[in-house]
């Protein structure tokens, strides 16, 4: 199997070592435009490594595009025109600035990194609720991840906690109740504290099977060790979930708790852990029959969703 990675950051390296795990017939190559970071590496991984793609004119197995959101159609373009034949890309695709594109024939093998699909808590989710009976569904995601204001492109419109942090759970979101229905955006607030573009965001959806969605992102909640999620779904019966990275606690009409679900009970072993169970089911599914992974259609309503919060 023939593998190319293009940028060997942090996204870069946590792929490559679990996908090195997964299958020890592996031939790497890797773009890496950093010199100096080219340099360390190369004396410790094991791959090709390449300044760009310039000379790289044979289709790959897999292609993994783990850039700045920025240059992700750039290379894209790249991949489809090599003919590789899986293509996958951190999230958000180019952020919301991408919206529409048309010139690309075929979906079906371009996957998108929303990981948090992943998440055992949020695979219970989905085989055991039917969308059909939620009432309303609020959603968050906070952190603490900008304490002044970011440099380069994360303090652009391809940044923003909208992008980061906020597309992760409108993925979710069209991934729990079916990414047949529709949302509007009904109103948003959005606050620059710190960086200029969006800092804090706050909006109400509506889908079109009348599900009420309301979101809140904030990246710079000082109270906040590391980032969470949490969605609550209230049903049409009366019962409510609460779910996180955790656990999923179901309540009765007047809040006493029916069942809890930890994600110790839903946990399966994995040939290889790192950065949380979720990473390396996201690779294990890229590599095989590509069945919970994002794909480009649903990526490109996710960006359209966003591009409309921000308008708004």
């Amino acid at each position: 199997m023939k593998i190319l990675i293009y940028g060997f950051g942090r996204m870069g390296l946590t792929h490559f070592s679990i996908l090195n795990s997964l299958n020890a017939d592996v031939n790497f190559s890797v773009i890496e435009p950093n010199s100096i970071l080219r340099a360390i590496v190369r004396k410790n991984i094991r791959a090709k490594f390449f300044k760009n793609d310039s000379n790289l004119n044979k289709p790959y197995d897999i292609t993994l595009i783990t850039t700045p959101p920025s240059i992700h159609l750039h290379l894209l373009n790249s991949c489809i025109k090599r003919g590789d034949k899986r293509i996958f890309v951190e999230k958000p695709f180019g952020g919301y600035t991408n919206v529409n594109i048309g010139n690309i024939p075929n979906f079906k093998n371009i996957n998108i990194g929303y990981v948090l699909r992943f998440n055992p808590c949020i695979q219970w989710v989905k085989k055991n609720i039917n969308p059909k009976n939620i009432k309303s569904l609020n959603a968050q995601y906070l952190s603490n991840t900008i304490a002044k204001k970011p440099e380069g492109w994360r303090n652009g419109p391809y940044s923003g906690v909208l992008n980061e942090m906020g597309s992760h759970i409108i993925d979710l979101i069209y991934y729990i109740i079916g990414k047949d229905d529709e949302m509007k955006v009904v109103e948003s607030r959005v606050q620059s504290k710190i960086s200029d573009i969006d800092d804090i965001v706050e909006t109400t959806l509506l889908t079109k099977n009348s599900i009420e969605v309301s979101l809140y992102f904030n990246w710079i909640k000082k109270d906040i060790r590391k980032p969470i999620f949490r969605i609550h779904l209230l049903m049409k019966d009366g019962t409510k979930y609460i779910i996180d990275q955790q656990q999923i606690n179901k309540l009765d009409k007047k809040d006493l708790l029916i069942e809890k679900v930890s994600v110790t009970d839903l946990i399966k072993s994995v040939p290889y852990y790192l950065r949380g169970i979720d990473f390396t089911s996201q690779m294990m599914d890229l590599i095989g029959n590509q069945k919970i992974i994002a794909k480009m259609d649903e990526a490109l309503k996710v960006n359209s969703i966003m591009k409309k919060i921000l308008k708004k």
